[in-house]
């Protein structure tokens, strides 16, 4: 029996009745290579013994209204995951098992409009260097 592959791949649900979305914002956050500003959403959650914590989740991409063109089978919504890789791009399908609605995704890499994958910068270092190039 093979093992399901979930590279790249994703599901999102209903909240839990527990989880309440409480406030949003932005968070700096500078650490080693790390300076960056970062949307966050915080989330009341209770554990199944009743211990309340506050999640922090960040944003890493965005979904939009996909223009299907008579497809049934492209995504509902698709946009950038520029929040994790300016290289990657993520599709949703609205999905229903029973009675539960859900939405299904996939991760990527972005295409221009010729087709050709787009590439990402490299990322440059803003930290000073002890090494001199000469």
């Amino acid at each position: 029996m093979s093992e399901y592959d979930n590279t790249n791949r994703g599901a999102a649900f209903k909240p839990f009745p527990e989880q309440k979305f409480i406030l949003q914002g932005k968070m700096q956050v500078t650490h080693g290579n790390i300076d960056k500003e970062m949307p966050v959403a915080l989330i009341m959650a209770e554990s199944q013994s009743g211990s309340k914590r506050i999640e922090v989740y960040s944003k890493i991409g965005v979904l939009f209204d996909n223009e299907k063109n008579g497809n049934d089978k492209a995504p509902d919504y698709s946009g950038p995951l520029d929040g994790l890789a300016d290289d990657l791009r993520i599709a949703a399908w609205r999905e229903m098992k029973g009675d539960n609605a859900y939405m299904s995704f996939r991760v990527s890499p972005k295409v221009d409009k010729s087709g050709e994958q787009v590439q990402s910068e490299p990322v440059v270092s803003s930290q000073p260097s002890d090494d001199i190039p000469f």
